[in-house]
């Protein structure tokens, strides 16, 4: 689907000016309509994609028609003839027409870019169009007005990011030490002690060029060193996971439609008050309840009844969808115990509701 973005401007130069931008934004130069009072052609792009040429003031049409004709071109049939006469105005006066066909996803975007680029009412106090509110106008070709409902989703990922480390590195330390050895000695010993016996033969035997020799011995340390191996030091990594909660806040734009006229729709809910009560009696009055604890129940059926996206359908898809969000409330009251009087609420106002709008 398209549309049809039209802006007045005060001059033509504005306006050719405006339409030079739009074609180097990258809009196609035949999708852009230029329509003035000084006599010269423009071309314009009707609500089919062709282009024609349109010849303002001076030729053997007035500026109503020639408008008129232009609109024509570009709505496929529909006049309007306030905008007719509002824009063959603003053109008599000196102004300008400017239209841009385009998809209707970009209308908004080019609307807003005509108002920056000066789109505007020729003379505000002329009484033309004092209800609009800016000087820019959309034609639609063939399509419907949509309000998109956006919501966002919490997309969760992950990243690597260094947390530290450790540096692992070896050196040679000296410290002093110590330990005790026994070592042994040997030390010759000569002693002389005096005698008095009997020389014999033999003793002058043993005297005669004899020499006798000893030598002494001793230890001494030796110091000597033994490596060994005595701990490790062992380096590495290990991967543990941990379950990490995030949390944050996703928007939705919600589209709210609130009832307008009519009698029953306009109820409020103290209007049903009685109608409630009294179904408390009948159903719940035997069991020593209040009607306090059940009114919440009652108001939220009430509720639902007059919310739109639960008056049409069968009970049974209403709870399916109502159970959780009663959940969400907190009351204080299980579902179950209150389902009941939310039913009976939902029924007794969503047919007002229905049987106001069949009237």
């Amino acid at each position: 689907m398209s549309q049809t973005v039209v802006g007045l401007f005060k001059s033509n130069d504005q306006a050719q000016n405006a339409k030079r931008e739009l074609v180097e934004e990258g809009f196609a130069s035949q999708k852009i309509s230029v329509i003035a009072g000084d006599g010269a052609d423009f071309n314009t792009a009707g609500s089919n994609g062709s282009t024609t040429s349109t010849h303002a003031a001076n030729g053997d049409e007035g500026i109503g028609t020639k408008i008129s004709n232009w609109f024509h071109s570009l709505t496929g049939g529909d006049e309007h003839t306030d905008d007719v006469n509002y824009y063959a105005d603003g053109v008599t006066k000196g102004g300008t027409v400017l239209a841009v066909s385009v998809p209707d996803d970009e209308a908004d975007f080019v609307a807003d870019w005509l108002r920056s680029h000066g789109a505007h009412n020729v003379d505000e106090n002329s009484g033309v169009a004092q209800d609009r509110a800016a000087s820019v106008n959309t034609a639609k070709t063939g399509a419907k007005t949509s309000i998109p409902v956006v919501e966002e989703e919490l997309q969760v990922g992950k990243r690597q990011v260094q947390r530290g480390g450790v540096r692992v590195y070896s050196h040679v330390t000296e410290r002093p030490v110590e330990a005790n050895i026994r070592l042994r000695e040997e030390h010759i010993r000569v002693e002389r002690r005096p005698v008095d016996r009997a020389a014999t033969e033999a003793d002058f035997e043993a005297g005669r060029n004899q020499s006798i020799e000893l030598t002494e011995t001793a230890e001494e340390a030796v110091v000597g060193k033994r490596s060994r191996v005595v701990e490790e030091v062992l380096v590495g990594k290990e991967a543990t996971e941990r379950t990490e909660k995030v949390r944050d806040k996703v928007r939705r734009t919600d589209v709210e439609v609130e009832q307008t006229g009519g009698r029953d729709s306009d109820r409020s809910f103290n209007d049903y008050d009685q109608d409630f009560r009294s179904d408390f009696q009948k159903n719940y009055g035997s069991t020593g309840a209040n009607y306090d604890r059940y009114a919440p129940a009652y108001q939220y059926g009430y509720q639902l009844g007059n919310d739109p996206q639960y008056v049409s359908g069968d009970w049974n898809d209403v709870e399916t969808r109502a159970r959780g969000d009663w959940a969400n409330r907190d009351s204080g009251s299980s579902w179950d115990d209150m389902k009941q009087a939310v039913r009976t609420g939902w029924e007794r106002t969503k047919n007002k509701v229905s049987g106001n709008r069949n009237q």
